[in-house]
């Protein structure tokens, strides 16, 4: 009798313990359910913001570079297509005049290099003109002034002048570029590169030769229309320098570069829009697109 009931209680004890371990294991379900799960249903759905579509720069070349801790192409067109550079030329020619001159040195202005094309605004010389190199310098890259620079080409002949430019072309590694002229004008046959190209001269120039973009950065006392001054920055953002230039065999040409917050900088170039005044539009399209979340 005895050991009837020691049995029946140890059943009665393990059916009771299965019973509290079903409804314990059912509440802590509930629990988890209710403080963990349930909160999923409430989320609103998150929708990740679409990357804004490349725009269409109305030009012939166009690249776009930003330059961090490593390189990323943004945005390429026709890259490596050989067209006329016009006055972007003219960095080149700043590069040689820094490479080879004193800018104290004094250089008289020719007959020659008085009769270049004149520019708009300011820099159209006179013969028999004293000038320094490095107001020379001044001219052809704040005004483009292309008296100045056959001026600066004529101090070691001009042919030698262009030579050291095409040696100099590539040492960089700019294959596709070739030069005839120090100006970028129509001289015969035309200075020829690449945006591809023209994006390792200016990294050339930033690491080796930044003074030349100090002096574009810089600008001058008269008003330059259509130039890098007219493109507009977000905060956070400066010019670095830039160059312009125009050819009706190419249209209008832009190099722009900028920096946002002292260590990325944006190399931008643009070859043969359909006027003086689109290059600044397109290059402002460019820009405006870049500024879209940095890129």
């Amino acid at each position: 009798m005895k050991k009837g009931l020691k049995n029946f209680l140890v059943l009665i004890f393990l059916i009771s313990y299965s019973l509290i371990l079903i409804f314990s294991q059912k509440y802590i379900e509930n629990y988890f359910f209710a403080y963990m799960a349930e909160p999923l249903f409430n989320i609103t759905e998150l929708k990740i913001p679409e990357e804004k579509p490349k725009p269409e720069i109305d030009a012939k070349s166009v690249i776009s570079l930003k330059i961090g801790k490593r390189e990323k192409l943004l945005l390429g067109k026709n890259s490596g297509e050989v067209l006329p550079i016009a006055s972007l030329t003219k960095l080149m020619t700043a590069i040689i005049v820094l490479e080879n001159y004193d800018l104290s040195d004094s250089i008289k202005t020719s007959k020659m290099a008085a009769e270049q094309e004149d520019v708009p605004n300011y820099g159209n010389l006179n013969a028999k003109e004293v000038f320094s190199v490095k107001k020379l310098l001044n001219l052809v890259l704040v005004y483009s002034s292309n008296d100045a620079a056959y001026a600066l080409a004529e101090k070691m002949e001009v042919e030698n002048f262009v030579e050291k430019m095409n040696q100099k072309a590539k040492e960089i590694g700019m294959e596709k570029t070739i030069f005839f002229n120090p100006t970028g004008l129509k001289d015969g046959d035309l200075n020829v590169s690449s945006v591809d190209d023209l994006s390792k001269m200016v990294k050339y120039i930033l690491k080796e030769r930044p003074e030349i973009f100090e002096m574009t950065k810089a600008g001058g006392v008269y008003e330059v229309q259509n130039s890098i001054f007219d493109i507009k920055l977000s905060e956070g953002e400066k010019l670095v320098g830039g160059k312009t230039g125009y050819l009706p065999e190419i249209g209008g040409c832009m190099i722009y570069v900028f920096e946002y917050e002292n260590d990325i900088l944006f190399i931008n170039i643009i070859l043969g829009t359909k006027s003086v005044g689109e290059r600044v539009n397109q290059m402002q399209k460019l820009i405006d697109w870049i500024n879209y979340g940095k890129l």
